[in-house]
């Protein structure tokens, strides 16, 4: 069990705001308190001149993928690269992950594969059962033109090997890929293939067959039977919305325009779009910019989609143009943990909840995350020094 611990003097973000040097209480593993004001001793950690926030939680990242999969022709040690990513993951602040397994079945990607995927699902059961440093969970991305795979999603489900489904068609011309173009450049890059290859599986995909409506609704019914949050995927039209609803669905991901995201927040729908997309002043297959989405008021989640760096740095980012620094915390915090209905354990610095607690500063105007704790458990420190005391090399 984690020993009984303070967190003083930092600027610690609430659900309702920032309590200007403050205190969280850990006792067990668990926030026992919140005080308005700073109270540590010896055996406390001093937060002075840092922010205090709850851990990030990640609804949708690649990032697993490019980690065993980081060049075309490479594929590395599956077990290693969840070790590693892991790492990786905690100094970022990110100490809730839904990792994206995608049944895709696309020719060439060995990762999306059927048989592969089950087995990494497997894998990162028996990877996250053990002693971790973070909390690591399943997103099963499920694609509509993979008929084969529905019976495996179902059977997972049932299994309790997800924690989120996703349904998405990547069919060209539509949804994320309405500009087929930026598609087929994204074939030749990073897949690997030659024009003649990609303009082959380019014509395959628009001719395929998709699962009925009436297997995504079963799919569906049983995500819903087992507490299981269904999302939608780059939706270009409001009957996607209506399905999604009809379905029990909560998570509209990466609306494709922004008249979808706003008519996907007046529907309550939980509205996600990618810090990376907020960092890079744009989408990289050219639809909805999260920045325009965030102005127009129908953000609800930020998440790392491919670049796990970015939920931190996203969130940041938007406090620095000037939004609320409690509202830029619950967009990777609380909103994610409600949507996806675990908000009672994680997601806010409040009494009752784990205490996965950050310490974060700043350096160069950028947040650095100087500390994590999981679980009351502190499983990373890092020491940036004083900045007035950095040099130029």
């Amino acid at each position: 069990m984690s020993e009984g611990r303070r967190i003083y003097g930092g600027q610690v973000v609430t659900p309702d705001g920032v309590i200007e040097s403050g205190t969280v209480v850990v006792e067990g593993g668990i926030i026992t308190d919140v005080l308005s004001r700073a109270v540590g001793g010896r055996n406390d950690l001093d937060a002075s001149g840092l922010w205090v926030l709850p851990g990030l939680i990640d609804t949708h990242s690649d990032a697993i993928e490019i980690e065993i999969q980081p060049r075309p022709s490479s594929i590395m040690p599956v077990e290693v690269s969840f070790f590693e990513l892991e790492k990786k993951l905690t100094v970022q602040g990110i100490t809730t992950m839904y990792h994206c397994m995608s049944f895709s079945e696309i020719p060439g990607n060995e990762l999306r594969a059927n048989d592969t995927v089950v087995k990494n699902i497997d894998r990162l059961r028996r990877f996250a059962a053990g002693r971790r440093l973070i909390n690591h969970r399943v997103h099963v991305r499920y694609e509509m033109r993979n008929v084969a795979a529905a019976g495996l999603v179902d059977e997972l489900m049932a299994d309790g090997g997800v924690h989120q489904l996703s349904f998405m068609d990547h069919t060209p011309g539509q949804g994320q890929y309405r500009d087929v173009s930026r598609l087929r450049k994204y074939m030749i890059t990073r897949r690997d293939m030659t024009g003649e290859e990609a303009d082959r599986l380019l014509a395959e995909r628009r001719v395929a067959p998709k699962a009925s409506l009436e297997v995504l609704a079963g799919l569906a019914a049983r995500a819903r039977e087992l507490g299981i949050t269904l999302a939608t995927h780059d939706d270009d039209n409001v009957e996607r919305l209506d399905l999604l609803q009809e379905w029990g669905g909560r998570i509209c991901e990466f609306p494709v325009r922004l008249d979808i995201a706003q008519e996907a927040k007046r529907r309550g729908l939980a509205v996600v779009v990618g810090a990376t997309n907020l960092l890079l002043g744009g989408s990289h297959s050219g639809n909805l910019a999260a920045i325009d989405a965030v102005r127009a008021g129908c953000v609800d989640i930020l998440c790392s989609d491919y670049y796990p760096p970015a939920l931190l740095q996203g969130a940041f980012l938007l406090r620095n143009l000037g939004y609320d620094m409690a509202w830029c915390t619950r967009l990777v915090t609380q909103h994610p943990a409600q949507a996806l209905g675990i908000d009672g354990a994680v997601g806010s610095l409040a009494p009752g909840k784990a205490a996965d607690v950050l310490l974060v500063g700043e350096v160069g105007g950028r947040p650095v995350v100087q500390k994590v704790m999981v679980g009351g458990r502190l499983v990373a420190s890092l020491d940036y020094g004083d900045e007035r005391e950095q040099r130029p090399a």
